[in-house]
């Protein structure tokens, strides 16, 4: 009997230690990054799930969704969370190791190419389409900063039931006019917070701006992206209970 009491344990165990039901997928871009990205089903409901997109900010990597992350899924949503281009687990391009840190932010960056993490969202966006666990027709979007602002032009076509987005960047070519137009024309509940001096404070007001149902929080001090989800909290959280 003692034989099997130890791959008994570790089976029970193991799930527990990775994460019940994550899944790790991958996907490959045009110009030779391989991407990783986390899938994790909800608590509770029952499939196809409703699909929370988390988008991280620039120098971070997905861990920053952890805790707001196991909130939605207690609500009944399945997270997808990926690592950006240059980022995290993502930043193998064609056998090289591209990856960038605080100390870059503002710099062109060329290798990185950061102006495409709008594609990249919308091939995962495809990849996630496919799976019959997954139900797309009113996903929920989170974004910080970089992800803030490359979230914007996925608005237009798939209409999310909110989005959330903290210290949203500015949009860059080629996607500013898709960016204007899905935030001047998408029926989204849409939540920004950003800080009294943040740097990114004006993206975040014209944003709001131009939207059809925005919700403005600005916060004292001068937090940035994920340092603003600790204050923002109580209020996210009204936010939701009120859209979800």
């Amino acid at each position: 009997m003692r034989r099997w009491i130890r791959p008994v344990f570790l089976s029970i165990l193991l799930p527990l230690l990775l994460g019940a039901g994550e899944t790790e997928l991958t996907i490959k871009t045009p110009d030779g990054f391989t991407l990783k990205g986390w899938l994790t089903p909800p608590k509770k409901g029952k499939k196809p799930y409703p699909l929370a997109l988390m988008v991280h900010e620039f120098a971070a990597d997905h861990r920053m969704w952890d805790a707001l992350a196991a909130k939605l899924r207690e609500r009944g949503y399945a997270t997808f969370i990926p690592d950006l281009r240059a980022h995290g687990a993502s930043t193998d391009k064609k056998g090289q190791s591209i990856k960038v840190a605080l100390r870059d932010f503002g710099k062109p960056l060329p290798e990185a190419a950061l102006e495409k993490i709008p594609d990249d969202l919308n091939r995962w966006m495809e990849l996630l389409e496919k799976r019959r666990d997954l139900d797309l027709e009113a996903p929920v979007f989170f974004g910080s900063s970089l992800g803030g602002g490359a979230l914007v032009p996925l608005m237009s076509d798939y209409e999310p039931k909110l989005i959330v987005t903290l210290s949203p960047a500015a949009p860059r070519k080629p996607y500013r006019d898709e960016a204007a137009e899905a935030t001047e024309n998408t029926d989204t509940a849409w939540m920004l917070v950003s800080s009294q001096r943040d740097f990114a404070l004006d993206a975040s007001l014209n944003y709001a701006h131009k939207a059809l149902r925005p919700t403005l929080l600005i916060l004292p001090g001068s937090g940035h992206g994920a340092r603003l989800l600790p204050a923002a909290a109580p209020y996210l959280e009204l936010f939701l209970n009120r859209h979800l």
